[in-house]
């Protein structure tokens, strides 16, 4: 029996001993190509819903947007304005002296001066954009009071498109700008240029003869990374100032966020396939960019007396 237990102990090393430490180069080569598809076939789910989960927020944002024109309508019987300078439309610069804010469109040889949003004013004359105005209706009061144009509005950013935070302006190739040499804060989001109209017009309810629920208030603007950036106002002028395209568009066309688009007052966003926008009754859609002009052009309008298809989005 002793003998026995030796074999078994004997054939039990000599088997162990057979038996290859490690993997082979074979081996590790198969685990670490497995291991690159399942990441090949991960990373773009991950990505996809990860962009589901952004967009999702700027639809809430550009509702909460929708809400705070609402407010300010039902509050004051008119949309609110897109602004305009007014002759006491100043800030203190960072030199204290008393200056205006403005972009020289060195392209089209266009100088104009913007208004800065002043707290209390009515609707006809309230020199800063819809933006300001609405801050009070979306628990922004002390912003608004304050006329805080420099602290980041988060509700005005959309998450996909992740600007990067603004700087003062610097002149550029496309523009000369004043500011005061503070850095203001921007929005991604334009309001319809039919509805928020320059000071010192103003829309009211009852010109909204195409129905609210048939008519854009506002939507995503589009954006150029090489025109646009941290210390350009071309086409893109901040919140807090009135009067611009930066703030309000009337374009028919939605582009993508590239190089080279056609941005000059028309809508777009970082999202594939299209914007976001919101109608006068609050509710928000995502337009993919291959609607026809026509269409929106009658969501753009808010007396057009246009008949839209039933599955208009």
């Amino acid at each position: 029996m002793w003998l026995n237990n030796r074999k078994s102990q004997a054939k039990r090393t000599a088997t162990t001993a057979a038996i290859p430490a490690g993997f082979t180069l074979l081996e590790l080569m198969v685990v670490i190509a497995i291991i690159s598809i399942l990441i090949t076939l991960t990373v773009p789910a991950v990505q996809a819903a990860r962009e589901a989960a952004r967009r999702t927020t700027c639809l809430n944002q550009a509702r909460q947007l929708a809400l705070g024109f609402q407010l300010h309508a039902n509050s004051t019987d008119v949309f609110p304005g897109n602004g305009g300078h007014t002759p006491d439309s100043v800030i203190r610069s960072i030199d204290g002296d008393e200056v205006g804010i403005s972009t020289t469109d060195v392209v089209y040889g266009v100088y104009s001066k913007w208004g800065i949003g002043s707290p209390g004013r009515s609707p006809r004359k309230q020199p800063g954009s819809w933006g300001y105005a609405i801050l009070p209706f979306v628990e922004q009061t002390a912003a608004y009071q304050a006329v805080d144009f420099t602290t980041l509005q988060s509700l005005f950013l959309c998450p996909s498109r992740g600007r990067p935070l603004p700087l003062p302006p610097l002149d550029d190739n496309y523009g000369e700008y004043v500011s005061g040499g503070f850095a203001w804060a921007q929005t991604d989001y334009a309001a319809n240029s039919k509805i928020s109209v320059n000071l010192p017009e103003v829309v009211p309810l009852s010109q909204v003869l195409d129905g609210l629920s048939h008519t854009f208030i506002l939507g995503e603007k589009a954006y150029d990374r090489t025109v646009h950036g941290p210390t350009s106002w071309y086409w893109d002028e901040p919140i807090f100032s009135g009067g611009s395209k930066g703030t309000a568009r009337a374009g028919l066309l939605i582009v993508p966020d590239n190089p080279g688009i056609a941005f000059e007052d028309n809508w777009g966003s970082s999202h594939p396939g299209g914007a976001v926008f919101s109608r006068a009754d609050g509710s928000t859609d995502f337009l993919t960019e291959s609607i026809d002009y026509e269409v929106l052009r009658s969501l753009l309008t808010p007396n057009g007396h246009e008949v839209l298809p039933n599955d208009t989005p």
